[in-house]
């Protein structure tokens, strides 16, 4: 199973060997018009955005980073953003103007290039205006303001931090720390509600709570206490007031939360085994739940949710169920305005199809490697092999998109190394896959971060010719669940 391991696994400024070969400094005065704070303008004006570097006339050839302005910066480089607001550890800029590693991160080679390093006091003086928000003139915060943005939110399960993308430029706006007062640990699945008012955080690592933000002001809002457990998948009501989480654990357990007033209304105690993935059926009063190991689902009745009805569903046609590996359940969908259900079996390596009102088969689709993760729109099916080795030689993982009207393999994507997570922005037509990255055989990243280790990505494919973008943004380590807002 994807998430039975508890192994641990932002942005790069620019190509170095582009910019080593082609920035030669000559002396700038400061731009009125920079829209910089007169501080910050003093150090990148004149140090950065100059001739034959960062600067309107140069900057393609310095991996399109161009600095002479505020809102220049904010556009990023070709590997993604260079300054992320409130979080100076996360951003570039500070990681190749800093010198001194007890400071912060340091890389190499030095920013500026041929020219003396910032000094302390310049350094410390960038950094402290990062963290402040890094604010224009006028002390705007960018990507601030519009509670109503489109965003895309992953989970960075080493990091123990959200990234928040924005979903226009596809670039990280912020990070959100899930440590806060519970010491939460890696953080592993992301929903975010109907409303799109909150989202919501479970963890893969034993722990009593749950994380509910803020998605209009992307700060965290409250731990619930759901309980001791190991809170994996999870489901929200489409009034977004109830959530359904799951214990993945032998025995596991599902917690019954009012996300309104963060009360825990009931615990399902039953003989889960290591129970995975969840849907709900609102129109049925129905969920599936998942089970690790085994042949079989769990079909709950929750028309009165407190006290439910559960049962044992075989998916295999034999109507006997075996606790033994065999097609091992371990993520769930179902199709929105359907009963339609499509349950990832990673022991089998295939995808089976139920309707949930009739709780029978309707159809199988091997994929020849394992399954992990699935989003849905426009009726196709889309699911993340992380470790598929035999499609992409060199490569692990693939992406398979699924004709969800004929039930046969349209195309297999290859994202990146290991993809786990993946979510569709429909108003965008993109499906937004996260590579996890985590392998030692895996491509290393374009440098560490202050978490060590490898950084993983977000890879994008576009909706409608189910080709792969020229875009590819770097998260920090183990990069894992992912939503859309």
């Amino acid at each position: 199973m994807m998430g039975r391991s508890i192994t641990k696994y932002l942005f790069f400024i620019s190509s170095i060997t582009i910019i080593i070969g082609s920035c030669k400094h000559e002396p700038m005065v400061v731009s009125t018009a920079s829209g910089y704070p007169e501080a910050i303008a003093d150090i990148i004006v004149n140090k950065c955005a100059t001739s034959g570097c960062h600067n309107n006339t140069s900057y393609i050839a310095a991996a399109g980073l161009n600095l002479s302005t505020w809102e220049d910066m904010f556009k990023g480089s070709r590997s993604g953003a260079v300054v992320i607001p409130y979080g100076a550890d996360f951003s570039p800029l500070c990681f190749f103007t800093n010198t001194d590693s007890s400071a912060g991160v340091a890389l190499t080679p030095t920013m500026p290039i041929g020219m003396a390093p910032l000094s302390k006091k310049e350094y410390t003086t960038l950094k402290n205006w990062i963290e402040a928000g890094a604010p224009n003139d006028k002390r705007e915060i960018k990507f601030s303001g519009n509670p109503s943005r489109k965003k895309l939110y992953v989970t960075n399960r080493q990091c123990d931090v959200i990234t928040v993308m924005d979903s226009e430029t596809l670039l990280p706006m912020r990070y959100l720390s899930t440590i806060n007062n519970s010491g939460a640990k890696f953080p592993y699945a992301i929903k975010v509600s109907p409303d799109k008012k909150h989202f919501y955080v479970s963890f893969f690592a034993p722990i009593n709570v749950i994380q509910k933000f803020s998605a209009e002001e992307d700060r965290w809002l409250a731990d619930i206490n759901i309980s001791s457990g190991i809170w994996t998948s999870f489901a929200i009501t489409q009034d977004s007031r109830y959530g359904f989480f799951v214990d993945n654990r032998s025995p596991g357990k599902i917690a019954y939360v009012n996300l309104a007033t963060n009360q825990l209304l009931a615990v399902y105690n039953y003989n889960f085994k290591y129970p995975s993935g969840i849907v709900i059926n609102e129109q049925l009063h129905k969920m599936y739940i998942g089970s690790s190991s085994g042949n079989f689902i769990h079909a709950i009745d929750i028309t009165d949710p407190i006290t439910p009805s559960i049962s044992e569903l075989p998916i295999d046609g034999s109507g006997t169920v075996h606790n033994n590996s065999l097609l091992d359940p371990v993520e769930l969908l179902l199709a929105k305005g359907t009963n339609k259900c499509y349950i990832a079996c990673a022991g089998s390596q295939e995808i089976r199809v139920m309707d949930m009102e009739q709780n029978t088969l309707l159809g199988v689709i091997p994929l020849g490697a394992a399954p992990a993760y699935m989003a849905y729109a426009q009726n196709k099916l889309f699911v993340t092999c992380p470790d598929d080795e035999t499609t992409f030689p060199g490569n692990r993982g693939s992406v398979i998109t699924i004709d969800a009207n004929t039930n046969t393999i349209i195309k297999r994507i290859n994202t990146g190394y290991q993809p786990y997570g993946i979510a569709v922005d429909e108003q965008r037509h993109v499906v937004a896959v996260v590579n996890a990255n985590i392998s030692s055989e895996g491509p290393g990243s374009h440098h560490s971060s202050k978490c060590g280790e490898k950084n993983g990505n977000v890879s994008f494919i576009d909706l409608n010719t189910l080709t792969l973008k020229d875009i590819q943004r770097e998260m920090v380590v183990f990069p894992f669940g992912i939503d859309v807002r």
